[in-house]
C-alpha cells in the first residue's frame, strides 16, 4: 500500500475507514505510487465490482490504482500505527525532498537489503556533488535526483523481499514529493507518469538487464581463469547490482589437512557494472599457522599457484616485458618478514641466474639416477607444486624448488630435509639388489599437494 505521512495519520484514516464500513463500505481504491496525504485520497465503494471498474480506469493508462477490501486495508492501516519502517517519518523528511532517511536493515539472513543500499548510494552521490559544486536545491540538481532513485526503484521492483518492500515504500515518497515539485502541473505530471510507465522503465530495465548479462560472461571467464571456478555456478545468485562491492567467500580444504580461505573482490564501476579486482587467499596449516596474501587481477596468479605460494614454494610464471615480449620468471612469497609485517610477493628478473632443467641435471648425475631430471618433474616444480617420489621397496619422498638458494631440496615421507648422499645411499640398495631390475622413481599426480575440496 502507498506509504502515509505519518503513523498518526494511520490512526485518523483507520478510524474513517470504520466509519465508512459502518455506513456499509466494503472496498476502497488508493493510489500505490504516492503517499495518502489525507482521506480523500482514498475512494470508498459499496460494490466490488464498481471499485475495479474504477481502479481498472486508471490501469489502463498508469497501473498505479488499486482495490482492496476494506477490511483489508484497516488491518494494514493497525499495522502501520504499530510499527511503519521502524520508527514514524516526521513532517520535515517527507516534505523536504532532499531529506536524509535513516533507514535500518540489518536482515537477519545476513543478504544485503538492495531498496536501502539504493539509499546508501544516492547518499554517497550527493556528498560528491555537494564537494564540487555545494549545496543545490535548482531543477537540474532535483531531476537527476529523481532520475536516480525512480531508475532504482524500477530495477528492485524486479522480485523485491518483503523488507525491500517497505523501504521501497520510503523511498517512493520521496520520488513522489519530487515529482510534484518537477511537474507541479498535473495534467503535466499525469502525462510524465504515463511516459515512465509505457516508454522509460521498460527501456531501462531492457538496457539493465543486457549490461547484467555481458557483466556475468566476463566475470564468468575472469573467474574461470584465475581457477576460481567454484564461485561460477551461482554467480547470478550471489550479485546485488545495487551494492558498490561484492565478496564471494569459500573455505576450501586440502589433502594435507590444511585449510584454503577466498574472498574474492567485485567493485561497481561508474558505468554500473562490477569488475574483478583480484582475491584474498588465507592458508592455516595443520598447526594453526594463518597467512594470507591478496593476489591482484592483474598478476594472473591462478588459486592453485596462489596456494602453493602460501605454502612457500616458488611458481616459474610468464610475465609481459615492457616491450610487448613475454618472458619466464619466478615468482615467491616471502613470508619471513620482521616485525609482524605483511608478507611480500617476490618477482625474480628475467636474466635470474636459476635453470631448474640444468640443476636437475645435476642432481640426477651426482644421484646416478636420471629420471630425476625428468620433464614432468620440471613442469611440476614450475608449477609450484611438491612432487612426490616413489622409490620402489623404500617408501616415499618429494622434492621441491628454491630459486633462492639456487637448488632443488629434496624430503623424506614425513617431509623432513634429506641430503643428496642420504637420498643416494636409499637409491642405489635398490639398484643392487639382486633379481631386481632397477628401480624407476616415479612421478604421482603433480599437484597432488594441493587437490582441493569445496566445504560448501
Amino acid at each position: 500500500m502507498a506509504l502515509l505521512k505519518n503513523q498518526s495519520m494511520a490512526a485518523s484514516l483507520r478510524s474513517h475507514l470504520e466509519e465508512q464500513a459502518v455506513n456499509g463500505y466494503g472496498w476502497v481504491v488508493y493510489d500505490t505510487d504516492n503517499p495518502i496525504d489525507t482521506q480523500y485520497d482514498l475512494l470508498c465503494f459499496k460494490d466490488q465490482f464498481e471499485a475495479e471498474d474504477d481502479a481498472k480506469e486508471y490501469q489502463q493508462m498508469f497501473n498505479w490504482h488499486e482495490a482492496v477490501p476494506i477490511g483489508d486495508l484497516i488491518y494494514q492501516l493497525k499495522e502501520l500505527e504499530k510499527d511503519q519502517l521502524g520508527r514514524p517519518l516526521s513532517e520535515n523528511e517527507l516534505n523536504q525532498p532532499n531529506s536524509t532517511l535513516e533507514i535500518n536493515n540489518d536482515n537477519m539472513d545476513g543478504k544485503v537489503n538492495r531498496a536501502k543500499q539504493l539509499w546508501e548510494n544516492w547518499e554517497r552521490q550527493e556528498k560528491q556533488i555537494e564537494s564540487l559544486a555545494g549545496i543545490s536545491s535548482d531543477r537540474n540538481s532535483l531531476a537527476y535526483k529523481y532520475d536516480f532513485l525512480s531508475k532504482g526503484l524500477s530495477r528492485l521492483s524486479v522480485n523485491p523481499t518483503e523488507d525491500e518492500k517497505l523501504f521501497m515504500q520510503a523511498i517512493k515518497t520521496v520520488t513522489a514529493k519530487l515529482q510534484k515539485q518537477l511537474y507541479p502541473n498535473p495534467l503535466l505530471r499525469m502525462l510524465h507518469r504515463l511516459k515512465v510507465f509505457i516508454v522509460d522503465k521498460p527501456a531501462h530495465l531492457e538496457l539493465f538487464n543486457r549490461n547484467k548479462n555481458e557483466n556475468l560472461q566476463m566475470l564468468n571467464g575472469q573467474l574461470k581463469s584465475a581457477g576460481l571456478q567454484h564461485f561460477v555456478d551461482n554467480m547470478q545468485n550471489k550479485l546485488d547490482y545495487e551494492s558498490p562491492v561484492i565478496e564471494l567467500k569459500s573455505l576450501s580444504a586440502l589433502n594435507n589437512n590444511n585449510k584454503i580461505e577466498v574472498n574474492v573482490n567485485l567493485e561497481k564501476s561508474k558505468l554500473g557494472t562490477y569488475g574483478f579486482n583480484g582475491y584474498d587467499v588465507a592458508l592455516t596449516n595443520e598447526n594453526g599457522e594463518r597467512t594470507k596474501f591478496t593476489f591482484t587481477a592483474e598478476s594472473k596468479i591462478t588459486l592453485t599457484e596462489a596456494v602453493n605460494l602460501l605454502q612457500g614454494r616458488p611458481v616459474f610464471k610468464s610475465y609481459e616485458n615492457a616491450d610487448g615480449s613475454h618472458s619466464q620468471r619466478w615468482i615467491q612469497l616471502d613470508r619471513q618478514q620482521e616485525n609482524g609485517s605483511k608478507p611480500e610477493l617476490l618477482v625474480y628478473p628475467p636474466y635470474y641466474n636459476f635453470d631448474l632443467k640444468k640443476v636437475l641435471l645435476d642432481n640426477a648425475t651426482q644421484l646416478e639416477f636420471y629420471t630425476v631430471a625428468n620433464d614432468s618433474i620440471r613442469k611440476g616444480l614450475e608449477a609450484g607444486n611438491r612432487v612426490e617420489l616413489q622409490i620402489n621397496g623404500n617408501g616415499r619422498y618429494s622434492v621441491t624448488a628454491d630459486p633462492s638458494s639456487g637448488k632443488i631440496e629434496f624430503f623424506d615421507a614425513e617431509r623432513k630435509p634429506l641430503s643428496i648422499t642420504s637420498l643416494k645411499k636409499i637409491i642405489h640398495p635398490v639398484k643392487q639388489h639382486k633379481n631386481k631390475e632397477t628401480s624407476i622413481i616415479q612421478q604421482k599426480e603433480v599437484q597432488q599437494d594441493n587437490q582441493m575440496r569445496i566445504i560448501r
